[in-house]
């Protein structure tokens, strides 16, 4: 049987040198790449069955790379393990946001790490549905801020319990939710007209009750995801209420 191909993308060489040594010794087969670019153009050329990427490197960060390969249609199912310090709350939502499918944190532990590829590149031979709905369900299910992610056409295909109670979401069964005709329901400080159209990557706006004495604020932050022809890909948002923690 063919070894899985792991691409490692750091811009720290020793990072680069044990990571091959973990993965070799676990009978991977490793390709290294040492800043955003090498990672993105090795992506394409060697495609990988997974990809372990820093975050933090000269030219494309990790967020920039794992966007560009999310919004190529040849590349977008590579699953993609973020190894950083990503202890803030913001960083872990940057990622998911990125299309990150799970997050390693420095200094990593090697059972983990090595746990964490053999159930990603396992979770990548089961139909594509079941794929997505379990991808992000650990990392959204420990936040404290409510996130929704859809596709092009608003359609939810991920949100945690803190969003459905931010949203008035009760379906069991999401995957038919229109994102946008949902909103336009809301009292929302943007028109849901306006979020539809804007080529803005990042918009802020607020969602007010619609009847009460003391309104609270949902703070919330969409973020789309363009592919080359400027065509949108992903919208998600991120929900905390005003003035909570």
């Amino acid at each position: 049987m063919n070894k899985a191909k792991i691409l490692v993308a750091d811009d720290i060489t020793q990072n680069v040198k044990l990571l091959r040594v973990i993965l070799t010794a676990s009978e991977y087969d490793v390709i290294e790449a040492y800043n955003g670019e090498e990672a993105l153009e090795k992506a394409k050329t060697e495609n990988p069955d997974l990809i372990l990427l820093d975050v933090m490197m000269p030219g494309l960060t990790g967020y920039e790379v794992c966007q560009k390969i999310r919004a190529d249609k040849k590349m977008k199912d590579i699953p993609i393990v973020m190894i950083t310090a990503l202890h803030e709350k913001d960083d872990r939502i940057k990622g998911i946001e990125a299309g990150a499918d799970d997050f390693i944190s420095k200094p990593f532990n090697k059972a983990e790490l090595l746990a964490r590829i053999k159930s990603l590149l396992r979770m990548r031979q089961t139909p594509s549905k079941e794929k997505e709905m379990n991808i992000l369900e650990s990392v959204l299910s420990g936040l404290e801020e409510g996130v929704v992610v859809a596709d092009g056409q608003w359609k939810i295909t991920h949100i945690n319990q803190i969003a459905k109670e931010l949203l008035n979401i009760h379906e069991a069964d999401i995957t038919n939710i229109d994102l946008q005709a949902h909103l336009s329901r809301m009292n929302v400080s943007i028109p849901a007209d306006t979020l539809l159209a804007t080529r803005e990557k990042t918009t802020d706006f607020q969602i007010l009750p619609a009847n009460t004495q003391t309104p609270v604020s949902i703070n919330t932050r969409m973020t789309k995801l363009f592919d080359d022809h400027g065509t949108v890909v992903s919208i998600s948002l991120v929900l905390k209420k005003e003035g909570g923690r």
